[in-house]
C-alpha cells in the first residue's frame, strides 16, 4: 500500500520540471536580448563618432581651403597694386575689381568679400557694409575664423585676413556653411547634423521647416535637449555619446535619439562643436520585434512540441503496425524481384536450347547434304586422269570445302549436346596443350611467337580428351588470329592451387572492348568479317568448359591485350590416370 501511495507523490515533478526549464529558456532569451541591445548600441555608438569625424574634417576642408584661396588673391602682383593705389589715394575700384573677380565669390559659400581698415567695413563686393564682428572662433594660418552678424543679426562665418594697415574678409552665411557642412559626409539620410561655435553665439541645425540658426541666447536648453548636450560636451571639453528625447518640442511626435558630440576644443577645426544624432527607436524596432516573434515562436514551439509528444504517444502503435506492413510489402516486393528475375533467366535458358534444337537440326540436314558431295567429289577424283590437272583441282577444291563444312557441322553439333561428355576419364593439360601447339603450328603466323608455362606436377582433371583438345585448340587458335596484323607473343601456361588446376592462353594484342565483352561467348556473335567466322569458338569453349564442372574467365582491356583462364577441379586420387597417346 506505501508503494503505490509513493508514485503519484512523483508525478507533479514533471510539470514544475517542464515550467523551471521555460521560465529559464525566458530568462536567458532576455539577456540574449539586452546583450544583442547593447552591441547595437556600441555599433551605433562607432558610426554616430565616425559620421561627426566626417562633418568636422567637412569644414576644416573647406576652412583650409578658403583660407589658402584668400591668402593667395591678396598676395599677387596685380592685387598689391591695387591695394596701393586704395591706401594712396582711396580709390578701391581696382581692389574691388580683383576681389570680384577671384574664385572665392563665386563659391556657394561666400556670399561677399569685404575690405577692412581698422576693424570696419570699408568696402564690399555685395555692396553692403554693414556688418559687425562678434566673436574670434580660431586660426588657419594667418586667417581667422570669426562670427559676424549684419544689421538684420542675420549670422554669417568669416575668413579675415589682418594686415598692418588693411584686411580682407569672405564673408559665409550661416545658413548656406551649414549646408556645406551637411554635404559629402557619410551620414545617413535619417541623421541629423548639429552644429556649436565655440563662443555659443549660435546653434545651427535642420527642423522639418529646413536649416535654422538660432542664436543660443533665445533658445531654452532645457527644452532643446540636443542643443543642452552640446553645450555640456563643449565645456566638458571631451566627446560624449547619450541619449535624449527629441521631436515633441515642435508638436511632432517625440522619439529617443541617440546623439555623438565632438567638441570644439578636441577636434580638427577647433571653431565648432560637431553632433550627430540618430532616431533610436526606428533601430531598435526592428530587434524588439524579433524579440517578441522569437517569444512568440518559442511558445508556439513548446505548445507545438506537447502537441507533438501527445500525438507520438497516441500513433506509437499505429506506427508499429505501419513498420509491419511495410515489412511485409518489401519482403513481396523482393520476391517479386527474384520471380522475374528467374523467368527472365529461365526465358534466356529456353532461348538457347531453341537454338541448340534448331543447331542440331541444321547439323544433321547439312551431313545429309555433306555425305553425297564428298562421296561424288571421291568418285570424280579416282576416274580423272592425272593429265587433267585443272578438274583435279576443281574436284579437290569440292572435297576440301565439304571437309571444312563437316568440322562446321561438327562444331554446331556439339553446341547444341546437353550434359556431361562422354568418355569421362583422367586428362592431364600440360601433355594435351603440348599436342595442341604441335597440331595449330601450322596456322601460327610468321609475326606471332609461342611461349609456354607448363607445371608438369599438376595432377590430371576428369574430362573428354577429344573436347578439351578442341577447347584448348579454339583458345589458341582466336589469339592467333587476334595477333595476325599486329604481331606480338601468345603464352600458354597451367597451374595448380592443390584443388583445382588452371589453363591460361594471353595474348598481347589489341584487346576487347567493353561493349563486346557482355556477348563474347554468345552463340553466332563474332567481330570477324563476313565470310571469317560464325561465332561458335567461344560458345563451344563455354559449353564444354560448364560440361566439365568448370569456369571461364576473360581478362582483357582495348590495347591491353586478352587473357582467357579455364579452370577444373583436379581429379581425385582414387581416380587413377590413362596415358594419353
Amino acid at each position: 500500500m506505501e508503494g503505490k501511495r509513493s508514485g503519484p507523490r512523483y508525478f507533479p515533478i514533471l510539470p514544475v520540471l517542464a515550467l523551471a526549464i521555460i521560465l529559464l529558456g525566458l530568462l536567458s532569451m532576455s539577456s540574449v536580448f539586452t546583450k544583442s541591445q547593447q552591441l547595437l548600441v556600441d555599433g551605433q555608438d562607432g558610426q554616430l563618432t565616425k559620421t561627426a569625424q566626417s562633418v568636422d574634417n567637412n569644414i576644416m576642408g573647406h576652412f583650409a581651403w578658403y583660407c589658402s584661396d584668400l591668402e593667395y588673391i591678396t598676395s599677387r602682383t596685380g592685387f598689391l597694386a591695387a591695394e596701393q593705389i586704395y591706401l594712396s589715394n582711396g580709390d578701391g575700384d581696382g581692389l574691388l575689381y580683383h576681389l570680384r573677380e577671384s574664385p572665392l565669390p563665386k563659391t556657394v559659400m561666400v556670399e561677399s568679400m569685404l575690405v577692412l581698415r581698422q576693424g570696419a567695413v570699408e568696402l564690399s563686393t555685395s555692396g553692403e557694409t554693414d556688418y559687425t564682428p562678434l566673436a574670434v572662433l580660431g586660426r588657419i594660418g594667418d586667417v581667422a575664423i570669426e562670427l559676424w552678424r549684419d544689421e538684420t543679426d542675420r549670422p554669417y562665418v568669416a575668413l579675415v585676413q589682418s594686415k598692418a594697415e588693411i584686411g580682407y574678409a569672405a564673408l559665409i552665411d550661416g545658413e548656406a556653411f551649414f549646408a556645406i557642412a551637411e554635404k559629402q559626409t557619410a551620414a545617413e539620410d535619417s541623421d541629423r547634423i548639429l552644429v556649436l561655435d565655440s563662443q555659443e553665439h549660435y546653434f545651427f541645425h535642420r527642423t522639418q521647416e529646413g536649416i535654422r540658426v538660432d542664436a543660443v541666447d533665445e533658445l531654452d536648453s532645457t527644452v532643446h535637449a540636443s542643443l543642452y548636450i552640446m553645450l555640456t560636451t563643449q565645456r566638458a571639453g571631451r566627446p560624449l555619446t547619450s541619449f535624449f528625447r527629441a521631436g515633441g518640442q515642435s508638436g511632432g511626435v517625440g522619439y529617443t535619439a541617440r546623439l555623438s558630440v565632438l567638441p570644439a576644443p578636441s577636434n580638427a577645426n577647433g571653431c565648432f562643436t560637431v553632433g550627430v544624432a540618430r532616431n533610436y527607436d526606428e533601430i531598435i524596432r526592428p530587434y524588439q520585434s524579433a524579440a517578441f516573434q522569437m517569444v512568440l515562436c518559442a511558445v508556439t514551439i513548446m505548445a507545438g512540441a506537447a502537441l507533438l509528444l501527445v500525438f507520438l504517444l497516441r500513433s506509437r502503435r499505429s506506427h508499429r503496425r505501419a513498420q509491419q506492413e511495410l515489412a511485409l510489402l518489401q519482403e513481396k516486393a523482393e520476391a517479386m524481384e527474384q520471380l522475374n528475375a528467374q523467368t527472365q533467366a529461365l526465358a534466356h535458358r529456353q532461348r538457347l536450347e531453341s537454338i541448340g534444337t534448331l543447331t542440331s537440326g541444321i547439323a544433321h540436314e547439312f551431313n545429309n547434304l555433306l555425305t553425297p558431295i564428298m562421296g561424288y567429289s571421291i568418285l570424280i577424283l579416282e576416274k580423272l586422269s592425272p593429265e587433267d590437272t585443272e578438274s583435279y583441282d576443281n574436284a579437290l577444291e569440292i572435297y576440301n570445302a565439304s571437309q571444312k563444312a563437316k568440322k562446321i557441322v561438327a562444331r554446331l553439333s556439339n553446341l547444341s549436346r546437353k550434359g556431361t561428355p562422354g568418355g569421362v576419364h583422367p586428362v592431364r593439360l600440360t601433355p594435351l596443350v603440348e599436342q595442341v601447339l604441335e597440331v595449330a603450328s601450322p596456322a601460327q603466323p610468321k609475326t606471332v611467337r609461342v611461349e609456354t608455362g607448363l607445371a608438369g606436377q599438376a595432377p590430371p582433371i576428369l574430362g573428354d580428351e577429344t573436347q578439351l583438345f578442341q577447347l584448348t585448340l579454339n583458345l589458341v587458335l582466336n589469339s592467333f588470329e587476334a595477333l595476325a596484323q599486329q604481331g606480338g607473343t601468345v603464352r600458354v601456361s597451367t597451374a595448380w592451387d592443390g584443388e583445382r588446376v588452371s589453363l591460361r592462353v594471353a595474348d598481347n594484342g589489341p584487346g576487347i572492348p567493353e561493349e563486346v565483352k557482355e556477348h563474347i561467348f554468345d552463340p553466332f556473335f563474332t567481330t570477324k568479317g563476313s565470310g571469317k567466322g560464325i561465332g561458335l569458338g567461344l560458345a563451344i569453349v563455354q559449353q564444354i568448359a560448364e560440361a566439365h564442372q568448370g569456369t571461364v574467365t576473360l581478362d582483357s582491356a582495348a590495347g591491353q591485350g586478352t587473357a582467357f583462364t579455364v579452370t577444373f577441379p583436379a581429379a581425385p586420387p582414387e581416380a587413377g590416370e590413362t596415358p594419353q597417346t
